[in-house]
């Protein structure tokens, strides 16, 4: 066994600028895409809501324009300052909304809503009203780039135990057996796809921290809320990621190979019956995910888990190496495949057999796991985010949540579970595939606190699956990522 420790590693921003930290970064320097062609200028921020949520979002935005002090702590690199909105500061753009880009719900429609009995039949009423209210925003002159869905409390009363059914996915690859609930957020994002119009979900405790969410919902009565620069970091950056803009991408030495990062993942279809996969598909240059869908799932009769057939996992990296070459013009150099569970012997077959025919040399197969083996030391604090204990040459022990030196502490609240990687095929050193996975934890554009505990390519692929499982086989799928987050 080898104990080591990876350094943090870097993002890179506007003008090529490198920082450790999200929000610094985008501080100092910007975003990666600022003053390309095609880098949002002016983002229309589209309101769906009660009368009260509407007027709330709208007010918090136009606060947002002068920023927010920072939160007072003994940390102050874990809650900077938040500096504004103009074309000076973070974002250099504007976040623009009005009345032509808002909807209100009549009172009398949300009361309807509210009064449904039965889960299922009022998420279903509810997120037919919802979709149809962005849906007359899609058609005006003036649509809006994002629409932001502020829920009122009513609405957050009767939806919030259907969108905490439970992810589709077990830790260990299985999916889950809750059965067919139905899941709030998934079923709007769904609905929406057809329109082209990413949201943004949003309770009234984003613009009021005061604001009393019923108990009966969950412990959240007395639901902390993160401080006014967090928050806003956090949503702004989702929205001008969720506009067609590029906040950050990986830091990459130009000597690395061109690589196509993959995760294979499996959620249950809505009734309960099938089990499909679906990737979400990272690519290097611009950190940008593209969503594919898979065939059904087999039980293998190795370990009795979901596997792809070998024509499956065939089909499916073909086509994922097929939507590369799209996007960039040429295959990648390598490819990296990230499951939670264990590849088996049909799935390896089939995959590297999509990998030789496009002569590829170098391919990384990963099973990730969160292990319950944990490392201490010395001190009341949990080890270093980074740090890396080696037992083989294929299998290693990556602390992606732990003590963070930038911020001088460690921001978690409980003792934090390190990543198991198994590779079950080598193309780089195991030293290099781990920096490389705790790099991809800093690719959640919904979060920009940076040490996240999973790479973007499982927390992604969860995302999709909660998604794609209410769009109907053979409707088209929205190819981005940020119809998914």
């Amino acid at each position: 066994m080898k104990l080591s420790h990876l350094t943090e590693p870097p993002l890179e921003f506007g003008g090529a600028m490198r920082h450790v930290d999200i929000r610094f970064g985008l501080m100092d320097y910007g975003p990666f895409d600022a003053g390309m062609e095609g880098a949002p200028k002016r983002i229309k921020v589209g309101i769906v809501g009660s009368a009260e949520t509407v007027e709330g979002t709208a007010r918090w935005l136009e606060s947002c324009r002068t920023g927010f002090e920072a939160k007072a702590s003994r940390q102050p690199n874990l809650f900077p300052v938040f500096p504004g909105l103009s074309f000076e500061e973070a974002f250099r753009c504007e976040f623009v909304t009005s009345d032509e880009l808002q909807r209100v719900l009549p009172p009398k429609e949300i009361a309807r809503l509210a009064a449904i009995p039965g889960q299922r039949e009022m998420t279903r009423a509810v997120v037919e009203s919802i979709a149809d209210e962005i849906g007359v925003l899609s058609e005006r002159t003036t649509k809006p780039d994002v629409v932001l869905v502020a829920l009122p409390i009513e609405i957050i009363q009767r939806t919030y135990n259907a969108r905490a059914a439970t992810s589709s996915e077990n830790d260990d690859g299985a999916p889950d057996e809750s059965g067919p609930e139905l899941d709030f957020r998934g079923m709007l994002k769904a609905s929406c796809m057809r329109l082209h119009l990413p949201i943004q979900l949003l309770w009234p405790t984003t613009f009021d921290p005061a604001y009393k969410i019923p108990r009966k919902l969950k412990e959240n009565s007395d639901r902390r809320t993160q401080d006014p620069a967090t928050i806003a970091w956090n949503l702004l950056t989702a929205v001008y990621y969720k506009a067609g803009g590029l906040p950050w991408r990986l830091a990459r030495d130009a000597r690395q190979l061109r690589t196509s990062f993959v995760e294979l993942s499996f959620y249950r279809s809505i009734d309960g019956e099938h089990v499909h996969t679906s990737t979400a598909q990272m690519f290097d240059e611009r950190g940008e995910g593209l969503i594919l869908r898979g065939g059904r799932m087999v039980e293998s009769e190795e370990d009795r888990r979901p596997h792809l057939t070998a024509e499956d996992a065939y089909e499916l990296l073909r086509n994922s190496l097929k939507v590369f070459r799209q996007q960039h013009g040429h295959y990648p150099a390598r490819v990296v495949l990230h499951k939670t569970s264990r590849f088996d012997r049909n799935e390896l077959a089939g995959f590297h057999k999509a990998i030789d025919e496009r002569d590829i040399d170098y391919a990384d197969l990963i099973w990730v796991q969160k292990s319950m083996t944990r490392l201490y030391r010395l001190g009341v604090y949990p080890p270093l985010r980074g740090s890396l204990l080696r037992f083989e040459k294929d299998q290693a022990l990556l602390y992606t949540r732990g003590s963070v030196e930038f911020f001088r502490t460690y921001p978690g609240m409980y003792v934090p579970r390190p990543l198991m990687l198994r590779c079950q095929a080598l193309g780089q050193p195991l030293q290099h595939v781990a920096a490389e996975m705790l790099a991809l934890t800093k690719m959640n554009w919904n979060n920009t606190q940076f040490d996240n505990g999973l790479p973007i390519t499982i927390a992604a692929a969860k995302q999709v699956g909660e998604v794609l499982k209410y769009v109907p086989d053979g409707q088209e799928i929205a190819p981005r990522y940020s119809f998914y987050m």
